[in-house]
């Protein structure tokens, strides 16, 4: 990759990454959920690169949460903000709140870089 090809990456601060809000994408599907489990279906359209024609056309995804990621994911409802969020997780679990901010930022990233959500970032 050239040097003219690179894209810089976006630096948000940590205020603006609080106040973000994370979405559900419109190809997320909950398949099985258990007592404290949650499989969800990502499904992906292929990209327009020369090996995606090798692709099919649609491919699906699996993403297995135990019972934190399941309480995050039923968090995000298009409102909240990163910030409510580890409040509610505070609360919930009892945890450190630094501790639970890094977790439940790391968490939301892993789920955006999978493609399960987008991150709104005001």
């Amino acid at each position: 990759m050239s040097w003219w090809n690179q894209r810089t990456p976006v630096v948000i601060d940590r205020r603006r990454s609080l106040d973000a809000v994370p979405m559900r994408n419109e190809g997320v599907f909950e398949k099985m959920r258990s007592d404290d489990h949650l499989e969800l279906v990502v499904i992906m359209k292929r990209g327009d690169g020369f090996l995606a024609r090798f692709q099919p056309s649609v491919m699906e995804r699996m993403l297995k949460l135990d019972g934190l990621g399941v309480f995050v994911f039923d968090q995000i409802d298009d409102r909240r903000t990163t910030r409510n969020i580890i409040d509610a997780f505070v609360t919930r679990f009892k945890v450190n709140r630094r501790e639970a901010e890094l977790s439940c930022v790391k968490f939301l990233r892993n789920l955006a870089e999978r493609q399960a959500i987008s991150i709104v970032v005001k």
